[in-house]
C-alpha cells in the first residue's frame, strides 16, 4: 500500500533548484534589505520572510527565471510597510552606534586623521542615505549592487525610465548632502 508521504523523485530536484536559487540571491538580497532598513537584524527578518513566502509558492513561480525580480519586489514592499509602521525615517538624533557602517580596512588610512576623516565621511553617507525617500534609496541600493535599470524598475514596480529618474535623483540628493563634507570639487 502506498503512503501519502512517499518521496517524489522530482522533489529532490526541486529542492536543489530552490536551494541553488536561494544561495545565489541571498547575498544581494540581504545587502539590499540592509541598505533599505539600515538595521541588519530587521533586514534579515524581512529577507527571511520574503524567501519563505516565495518558496511556499515555488510551484507557481519560475524562481530561477523570475525569482530575483519577485524577491526584490517583496523586500521593497516589506521595507516600505515596516517603515510606515515605524513612522517616518529615523532622524540623526535617533541614530545609534549599532547602525554605523562597519569600519572597512584601508591600508592608505594609517594616520589617525585619515581614519577620522574616513569615519566622518561614512557617517555623512549614512545620514544622507537615511534622508532619501525609500524608493530613491531602494533604486540607488539596487544600482550599487549591479542591477540594470530594467531590473530595478521591475523590482520597484515602475518603468525603467522611472527607475533611472529615481537613481539620478538619489545621486543628486546624496551629492548635495556630501558637498559640505567633500568641498566644492568633491575632494
Amino acid at each position: 500500500m502506498a503512503s501519502n508521504h512517499e518521496p517524489n523523485p522530482d522533489d529532490g530536484a526541486a529542492l536543489d533548484a530552490a536551494d541553488a536559487w536561494v544561495l545565489s540571491t541571498l547575498p544581494r538580497a540581504l545587502a539590499f534589505a540592509v541598505g533599505l532598513m539600515r538595521d541588519r537584524a530587521a533586514a534579515e527578518d524581512v529577507v527571511h520572510d520574503c524567501y519563505c513566502r516565495l518558496l511556499k509558492k515555488a510551484d507557481a513561480y519560475d524562481l530561477p527565471r523570475d525569482g530575483a525580480k519577485l524577491l526584490f519586489r517583496a523586500i521593497t514592499n516589506a521595507c516600505v510597510d515596516l517603515s510606515r509602521q515605524r513612522g517616518a525615517a529615523t532622524s540623526y538624533d535617533q541614530w545609534d552606534e549599532s547602525r554605523r557602517s562597519a569600519d572597512l580596512p584601508d591600508s592608505a588610512a594609517d594616520e589617525p586623521l585619515r581614519q577620522l576623516e574616513r569615519r566622518e565621511l561614512e557617517e555623512a553617507i549614512d545620514r544622507g542615505l537615511d534622508q532619501l525617500p525609500l524608493p530613491q534609496r531602494a533604486a540607488l541600493e539596487l544600482k550599487s549592487i549591479g542591477h540594470s535599470l530594467q531590473e530595478i524598475g521591475q523590482a520597484l514596480g515602475v518603468t525603467s525610465s522611472n527607475a533611472g529618474v529615481l537613481v539620478h535623483r538619489a545621486r543628486q540628493a546624496l551629492a548635495r548632502h556630501l558637498a559640505a563634507y567633500c568641498g566644492p570639487d568633491g575632494e
